[in-house]
């Protein structure tokens, strides 16, 4: 498995940031592949593929990072010269390896239900993602190896899609049986459930994603809430863990090392995240930020989305890219924020008390997850103001902004489903000379996919809202 990851992580963090792979190549023809290390090489693909390739555009576009003028600037305008290999490797690399392990495990004689309920469950989090990257995709055709110009499917669609894929996951999961063991998953080692937990958790997310435009989404909050079977403690997080060691380092470390020496000198202090920080007085900015070599102590000098660094301008801080900093893929305070907007949004009971007490466990969660010691997160938390009718929209969308800081496509999905368009929390301006008057909205289809899939849906552009983002 060390190697495994050393060969991808090779891949991934060098060439692949200035090549493109091919979508229609298939390397899994075999059809007597071990499942189980198709599993793992497909969870490892896509952590790859969420904590490097997909960081610096999105974080970037979004504006929760800044470029500080230097190799980033262009993607800070919304280039997405860098992304364009995520979606061939997602559905070559991560969704055919899963079809593939899916279709093994069914043809046996007696199919593990729990083996194939991991597998369908990271399908959903793969499929939901790619949607709320690029709106209405390959879903119902796709990674089959049997369709060669898969139909596009609407993200509503999709959406609901992946909702029925972990239905049925959470179904028929028993949490007393064996499913894709250690060392195979890399998320869980085989406890089926946490692996149930993370399920309802993302069905939670997706659910919040899509109620906006579809308000009967609220019932299905509630009845989802009224389970409470959730992630509910920190060791229940989903994430993939990287080490202290050559080749199974966190990618975002790796590039610093191998491109810059081991001196953060790319990743910036982005105003619109800086400003919010320092109006709630939130005791994250030391832990988000670092200062510049020139700036005094404690000074932290914000930069706009294409602003050019000076020696005083603060970075994102190092320890937040650290060799051994895992991938988070679903956090206890994201849901406890969740459950917080449930109750005051009232798709499930308990009134104001209840919502802003698990506003303030889910902050103090956070605060704690970045470094912030349990006593000061404590006592920031409590004294939060009590969410009421008139101000439950605005604080809790601040803090599910702050708390995805290091995650930066929920960070961008949180920021475009926080209000109605133009209304959005904390509110963004479109970067200079970007090349449309909005802000970025969505990831535009490969040239490739264009060209070659006479259904790629055409018109669009890095502005254009997508159905969820109401």
């Amino acid at each position: 498995m060390k190697n495994l990851i050393l060969l991808i992580i090779i891949s991934m963090s060098i060439p692949s940031c200035f090549q493109d792979s091919d979508i229609n190549v298939d390397p899994n023809r075999s059809v007597t592949v071990d499942p189980a290390l198709l599993f793992s090489g497909a969870a490892t693909q896509f952590s790859l593929l969420r904590v490097a390739e997909l960081t610096w555009p999105v974080a970037l576009g979004s504006q929760m990072w800044a470029s500080g003028g230097r190799w980033g600037l262009q993607q800070a305008q919304y280039d997405q010269t860098r992304v364009r290999s995520v979606w061939g490797r997602t559905y070559t690399d991560v969704l055919k390896n899963l079809n593939v392990a899916l279709d093994n495990i069914q043809a046996s004689q007696n199919p593990n239900k729990n083996s194939i309920a991991q597998i369908k469950i990271l399908m959903a989090f793969a499929y939901s993602q790619t949607s709320f990257m690029w709106g209405d995709i390959p879903f119902s055709e796709a990674a089959t190896g049997k369709v060669d110009l898969p139909k596009f499917d609407l993200q509503k669609d999709v959406l609901e899609g992946c909702l029925k894929m972990l239905d049925e996951s959470i179904a028929n999961i028993d949490v007393a049986g064996k499913g894709i063991q250690a060392p195979s998953d890399l998320y869980y080692g085989g406890n089926m459930a946490r692996w149930k937990k993370f399920a309802n958790s993302l069905k939670l997310r997706i659910l919040f994603s899509m109620v906006d435009a579809d308000p009967a989404k609220g019932a299905e909050i509630g009845k989802l809430m009224a389970t409470n079977d959730f992630i509910s403690t920190v060791d229940e997080t989903m994430q993939f863990k990287y080490f202290n060691q050559p080749g199974r380092q966190n990618p975002r470390f790796s590039f610093t090392a191998i491109f810059r020496g081991g001196v953060q000198s790319d990743w910036y202090c982005s105003k619109p995240v800086y400003d919010l920080l320092a109006e709630l007085k939130d005791p994250r900015i030391p832990y988000f930020f670092q200062k510049g070599v020139d700036a005094a102590p404690g000074e932290f000098i914000a930069l706009n989305s294409t602003e050019t660094f000076t020696n005083k301008s603060a970075l994102v801080n190092m320890n937040l890219l650290r060799a051994d900093l895992p991938e988070v893929s679903f956090s206890l305070s994201e849901q406890l924020l969740f459950e917080a907007e449930a109750i005051a949004r009232g798709f499930a009971p308990g009134g104001m008390d209840a919502a802003t007490a698990r506003m303030r466990k889910g902050v103090e969660e956070s605060l704690k997850s970045f470094g912030v010691p349990s006593a000061e997160a404590t006592k920031y938390a409590n004294e939060l103001p009590a969410l009421t009718s008139a101000n439950y929209v605005k604080q809790l969308a601040e803090q599910q902004y702050l708390d995805l800081f290091m995650r930066p496509v929920e960070g961008w999905t949180q920021n475009r489903r926080s209000g109605a368009i133009g209304k959005e929390i904390p509110a963004l301006k479109t970067p200079p000379a970007a090349p449309v008057p909005g802000l970025f909205r969505r990831l535009l289809y490969r040239s490739e996919e264009v060209n070659s899939n006479p259904n790629t849906p055409k018109g669009l552009n890095i502005d254009s809202p997508m159905w969820f983002d109401k």
